[in-house]
């Protein structure tokens, strides 16, 4: 198959792409720790194929079961998938059509690090659905497995994490009854664990209840390296993909019961009535990905949307399967929240049930001639009502304060020596305002300074550009006071603002306070000019970069070209105090400071951007020399 079907290309080129994908119409890459490809593979053919251009072809790692080659009309045979100014939306809805099970590996992929990481060129992420990447993939995934099994019996002895499910849970998604519902072999037992152990080790992630779920149906389609990158991904890009602590959890099912609310009141009381709409009674869709709900077919197709379009599709088809049912539900005595979803899977597995049906009112509008239609809220007010709802969170789940200060977070003391956050007062207070997920479990270690590397945004944005959750901190010449930020997504020049919710401004020194970015209250699904000021989280261009925005042009804080001229303002969203003072909205910079964060446990980067496991094109420059 030439990029992934049969029948695409000439003969000739179909015998060139079996010896380049290995020989068994598929499969690229071994599902354990290495890859069964040698060097000779790809250099037998005096005329050989060029691997850049052929998609990686889907194979299951979780059951070894062969799948479909074929490839329907209306997908491409070679990369890329879609080109030019609508290729966005034209993948999107094939996607909704369904992707042929040969290229949903390719697809996944390329979709979900092209959906994270928006600030880099498109062919990039697209080479990630290519043969030629197998090499580079299954080398960083080898490294990877070494980090997280250090000892070979470390793997033996190895046990699946829970991610915060509860234990029937986890033993009903281990069983295999409800991912096809034949036992797991024990090869993809083994896949599957090591995926997950390897998320939770080199990711620090501990409560994402998605996330097992979520890479056994990865596994159904790809490799394990393939699966590992997908998922590092998503829970790299949390407010796109999937909640990693519980907070975001709690908070994401809060929301959908809001949505529910706003578009089907009468069912949302019923639902509450019996339980269905409290976090709990929202695992079928937010705990196990619609697996104990839907026929499997059915969950391979919602995550053909969900790779591409993220978490608002859960949203999407949770509501419509509840919608299609609703009628018929009223007319039964439903006590409770088991029996609500038993009978809607009861529903779905019928044999009148219709899939296309679902989608199509998934991504239609709500109403009809004598109710009002309304439009299905776009991802950011769905983010935007997740911020609003995480106070609400954080009380229903009886959340610990803290009374005394953090402990201060470590460093890395490296050649270049940190200042601005040395005092162990500025590390206290940041390990108190990070995300949860990030707040006790990493260090500090210095990206830029302008000290060493040059005063110049062009000379931050060399050492930053890759660099996502990062925390700038800079001196107030004029009273020696310490401000900064912390940044959600890298700091790289676009023409879009970017960046999301989990931003907030501080002052460190004196009379530390911290701002927090805070969603207007939730009313209507509508976007208006007052949103879009109160989201400007991240302002990058190559004059200045801010964080904060007002309607007279002001920020909570902009920094000029040369990083000598700061001003800082009450933005809206952030309601921050002018952080030099009010009487210095504009201010001189004395020394200013860029910080990752690495992990506790090993020193390696939270996001990987600059982790040398995951820089796939300079493995690929070691392979060719």
């Amino acid at each position: 198959a030439n990029g992934g079907g049969a029948g695409g290309g000439s003969r000739r080129e179909r015998r060139r792409s079996r010896r380049a994908d290995g020989g068994d119409g598929g499969r690229t890459m071994e599902s354990s720790r290495h890859s069964d490809h040698g060097d000779e593979d790809f250099h037998a053919d005096p005329d050989p194929v060029d691997v850049m251009r052929m998609f990686v072809l889907s194979q299951d790692a979780l059951r070894g079961t062969r799948i479909d080659h074929t490839v329907s009309s209306g997908w491409p045979h070679r990369p890329p998938l879609f080109e030019g100014k609508r290729s966005n939306h034209e993948l999107k809805e094939m996607c909704r059509t369904g992707i042929p099970p040969a290229l949903r590996c390719a697809v996944w992929v390329t979709s979900i690090v092209r959906a994270s990481h928006p600030q880099q060129p498109r062919e990039i992420s697209d080479e990630y659905g290519t043969l030629g990447k197998v090499r580079a993939v299954d080398a960083a995934w080898s490294e990877v497995l070494k980090r997280t099994f250090p000892d070979p019996s470390d793997e033996e002895q190895a046990y699946v994490p829970d991610y915060g499910l509860r234990r029937e849970q986890l033993d009903s998604l281990l069983s295999g009854a409800d991912h096809g519902g034949d036992p797991i072999p024990e090869r993809g037992m083994k896949s599957l664990t090591r995926v997950l152990c390897a998320i939770n080790h080199m990711h620090n992630v501990e409560y994402a209840p998605l996330v097992p779920d979520v890479a056994a149906v990865l596994l159904n389609c790809m490799p394990e390296g393939y699966a590992y990158a997908a998922l590092r991904e998503m829970v790299g890009d949390a407010s796109r993909y999937l909640p990693v602590d519980k907070v975001d959890h709690y908070s994401v099912c809060r929301t959908f019961a809001d949505v529910m609310k706003k578009l089907y009141p009468k069912t949302a009381m019923e639902m509450e009535e019996n339980g269905s709409l409290s976090p709990r009674g929202l695992d079928p869709i937010f705990r196990r990905f619609f697996t104990t709900l839907l026929r499997y077919e059915h969950v391979l197709r919602i995550m053909d949307i969900y790779a591409v379009e993220g978490s608002k599709v859960i949203f999407r088809v949770g509501v419509a399967l509840i919608a299609m049912w609703k009628t018929a539900l009223k007319t039964m005595q439903i006590k409770d929240a088991s029996m609500w979803w038993s009978r809607i899977r009861d529903f779905a597995h019928s044999s009148t049930f219709d899939f296309e049906e679902l989608v199509r009112k998934a991504y239609a509008p709500v109403g009809s001639r004598l109710r009002k239609r309304i439009v299905f809220p776009r991802r950011r007010t769905i983010n935007r009502m997740v911020r609003f709802n995480e106070d609400w969170a954080a009380e229903h789940m009886s959340v610990p304060r803290a009374d005394g200060p953090a402990k201060p977070m470590g460093f890395v003391q490296g050649e270049v020596e940190l200042k601005l956050a040395r005092p162990a007062v500025v590390r206290s207070m940041l390990a108190g305002w990070l995300p949860p997920a990030y707040a006790q479990s990493t260090k500090l270690e210095l990206l830029y300074s302008t000290d060493v590397h040059g005063r110049s945004l062009g000379a931050m944005y060399s050492k930053c550009s890759r660099t996502k959750r990062t925390i700038t901190l800079l001196e107030v010449l004029d009273t020696g006071s310490i401000v900064g930020m912390y940044a959600s997504h890298a700091w790289s020049p676009q023409l879009e603002v970017y960046g999301n919710g989990e931003c907030f401004l501080f002052r460190a020194i004196p009379d530390p306070k911290v701002f927090k970015w805070k969603p207007l209250a939730p009313g209507s699904f509508d976007d208006d000019d007052n949103e879009a000021l109160n989201e400007q989280f991240q302002v990058c261009r190559k004059e200045f970069l801010s964080m904060g925005g007002n309607q007279d042009g002001s920020g909570g804080l902009r920094l000029n070209e040369h990083l000598t001229r700061g001003e800082s303002a009450t933005a809206m969203g952030f309601s921050n105090d002018p952080l030099a003072g009010h009487e210095l909205p504009q201010f001189n910079i004395g020394l200013l400071e860029v910080y990752r964060l690495v992990r506790e446990v090993d020193g390696k980067p939270v996001d990987g951007e600059d982790d040398p496991v995951w820089d796939l094109e300079g493995l690929d420059l070691q392979r060719r020399r």
